[in-house]
């Protein structure tokens, strides 16, 4: 059986493996699996049994994290806020009819 080299395998230039992107992006490693699977955060891609993540891919969404797009279809429903209404005062004659108001 031959053995496994003692040195860690150098990820494809532009990358990094997903310990590196879970330090750069904040998000721990089992979070970065999650949100593979849940089609969120940097996309990775796989070779052989490790993901590799593109550093633009990170900064990237790193950046969509800080500066969010709106949401266009709340933009499209929301409506703007109702005009406020003051209260309704009494005629005169009403308050002479009504001496407790």
């Amino acid at each position: 059986m031959p053995r496994l080299a003692k040195v860690p395998t150098p990820p494809p230039p532009g990358c990094v493996w997903i310990q590196e992107a879970s330090r750069l992006t904040g998000l721990s490693v089992k979070t970065l699996h999650n949100y593979r699977h849940l089609d969120k955060g940097p996309k990775p891609f796989p070779i052989g049994r490790k993901l590799a993540y593109p550093i633009e891919h990170i900064e990237a969404w790193l950046d969509l994290q800080r500066n969010p797009a709106p949401d266009e279809e709340q933009a499209r429903q929301s409506r703007p806020p109702e005009p406020r209404q003051l209260p309704r005062s009494q005629p005169r004659g009403a308050r002479e009819l009504n001496p407790a108001a």
